[in-house]
């Protein structure tokens, strides 16, 4: 790790496993860095967005709970869920039957697609600035430095929620409106970032429910949570589910869990994970897979 404003150097000065060092190291030592960069799990917030060095921070994990993060890749990741579906099925945009639904979409696509383009520039000058004034060290380059740090944290802000938002709107007006057309949105009370909850989960009167992980961009990968005995589960696991309705008794969420368990007692529950197609600002349709939740994943 480098000595200075910009711990990666000189551009191309580092292997992609030396800059994944630093971005460990920074997770673990640097403060407000895992925060930025890193849900509670340790997912990466969006793999589109870069830190200083120009590539995405390394998925995370804590083997130990209160130890240190480490790569995920560097420890046995847990075992894959179970699918209904042997891959995921791609939904165009023209299968939309609505055109202010489209509208709407169109809108968010954009909105993240140039929430990310502005986000990576601003990533680029925090970078270029803190180089540049390692160098020079004047007062016009301790300005601009800070200038950028200050732009870079609100752009960073917007476009998560820009991300988290389009995927949240393929979602909801596109998969459900289209393929669940009467079931009811529920109120959730876990915390907005998804940890302890479900991204959606839609109900039927008639007792049907449809669960849904919403992701921004097919190139997101699934979560996973660690559970009770220490072991990790990931998401769209028996286990998994089990242990976010456990923690939605907690909060007292009993009409939307009685629900829950017994539309998977009776086998007429959904469980799914949806992600936006990568786009230009445009809506492009998503991808979808179901969840086998019969059976579990972990011995």
């Amino acid at each position: 790790m480098r000595d200075g404003l910009n711990p990666y150097g000189r551009p191309g000065s580092l292997t992609l496993d030396q800059i994944e060092d630093i971005q460990v190291y920074r997770a673990n030592e640097e403060p407000g860095y895992r925060e930025q960069y890193y849900r509670k799990d340790g997912t990466r917030r969006r793999v589109e967005v870069h830190d200083e060095s120009g590539f995405a921070p390394p998925q995370l994990v804590q083997p130990t709970p209160g130890g240190p993060w480490v790569r995920a890749k560097d420890v046995p990741p847990p075992p894959s869920p179970h699918f209904l579906d042997g891959d995921y099925i791609a939904v165009g945009a023209d299968t939309v039957t609505s055109r202010a639904r489209l509208k709407l979409l169109d809108a968010a696509a954009e909105k993240r697609y140039f929430g990310i383009q502005w986000d990576n520039l601003v990533a680029k000058w925090k970078g270029d600035s803190a180089t540049l004034h390692e160098r020079l060290g004047t007062s016009e380059t301790a300005a601009d430095w800070a200038e950028a740090r200050g732009t870079y944290k609100e752009s960073h802000t917007q476009m998560g929620k820009m991300a988290e938002d389009f995927g949240e709107k393929a979602a909801e007006h596109h998969f459900v409106a289209e393929r669940y057309p009467d079931f009811e949105n529920q109120p959730l009370l876990g915390p907005k970032n998804g940890n302890d909850r479900f991204d959606q989960v839609w109900i039927h009167e008639d007792g049907r429910v449809a669960v849904i992980e919403a992701k921004s961009s097919t190139g997101t990968e699934l979560g996973s949570r660690r559970l009770p005995d220490g072991r990790r589960a990931s998401q769209g696991s028996q286990e998994y589910f089990l242990d976010i309705i456990e923690a939605m008794k907690k909060r007292g969420e009993f009409d939307t869990v009685e629900a829950l368990e017994r539309a998977l007692e009776d086998n007429r529950l959904d469980y799914v994970v949806v992600k936006g197609e990568k786009n230009k600002g445009t809506y492009t349709g998503y991808r979808y897979r179901r969840f086998d939740i019969s059976k579990g994943t972990l011995p």
